[in-house]
């Protein structure tokens, strides 16, 4: 067992230690930009500036314009899946069935990527434009136009794909509908989610790592402060912790007589 532990050390070190001398050499090519930048102060700010405009100028129009692309496009896979229904004839594991519940995967897709878009704006709104009454109005009652439509839009596609497998349970209305949804699953369908929420665990985990990175460059350059990294390790804590106390709580429920 030991032999076979220092074979996998020895064969993982040398990657380690490429791995390490080139982020030390990205680490200097990114500290000799950050130092051209101090020098370029004034255009660092004039291009946050303009950063900032162009963002302030998009708000009214984030909402409306990516609501109708997104959405859109849920409609149109929602309509391509029902007309592929109406036409399937029962079988479990044939392609019409997997193309229908794919095109159903995409909706609810969409549409939770078209929700984290209207926080966004709805946030930019909040940033830029409070102050505006009447077009604030029309902010909040466009993203909560959007929201229903994307509520609906998860609605029609959780009953699609009911319709295809009755032993499914659970409504999009339901505080709780993700717990009555996994209760309805059976064990191939929970092992594919739990593959699929592993492989989540270690994008999110990169990503922050990754997301860490850009931020310390950016407050060297642009000066911000440390809120975002602060908010940005909190999640990443949160995600941390609670996978492994999850994995706590699932070892000691395994080991249960």
């Amino acid at each position: 067992m030991r032999k076979q532990e220092k074979g996998e050390n020895r064969k993982a070190l040398p990657k380690f230690v490429l791995t390490m001398v080139g982020s030390l050499l990205a680490g200097g090519v990114i500290g000799f930009v950050v130092g051209c930048s101090r020098v370029l102060g004034p255009q660092t700010a004039a291009l946050a500036a303009g950063l900032s405009r162009a963002l302030e100028a998009a708000t009214p129009w984030g909402i409306p314009v990516t609501s109708v692309l997104t959405l859109g496009t849920c409609f149109l896979l929602y309509r391509s899946a029902a007309r592929k229904y109406a036409a399937w004839d029962g079988g479990d594991e044939d392609e019409t069935s997997q193309a229908i519940e794919e095109a159903l995967s995409w909706v609810l897709l969409l549409s939770a990527v078209q929700s984290l878009v209207n926080f966004f704006f709805m946030a930019a709104f909040c940033v830029y434009s409070l102050g505006e009454n009447v077009g604030g109005l029309a902010t909040v009652g466009v993203f909560l136009v959007s929201f229903g439509f994307v509520i609906f839009a998860q609605q029609k596609a959780v009953d699609l794909e009911r319709k295809m497998n009755p032993e499914k349970h659970g409504s999009v209305y339901d505080s709780k509908f993700q717990k009555r949804w996994l209760e309805s699953c059976d064990e191939s369908e929970r092992r594919q989610i739990g593959q699929a929420c592993y492989r989540a665990y270690m994008v999110a985990g990169r990503f922050c790592m990754g997301l860490w990175l850009v931020l310390v460059i950016l407050s060297l350059v642009f000066k911000i402060s440390l809120l975002p990294v602060f908010v940005l390790l909190l999640v990443w804590g949160v995600l941390q912790v609670t996978y492994t106390l999850e994995c706590i709580r699932l070892g000691r429920h395994s080991e249960a007589p």
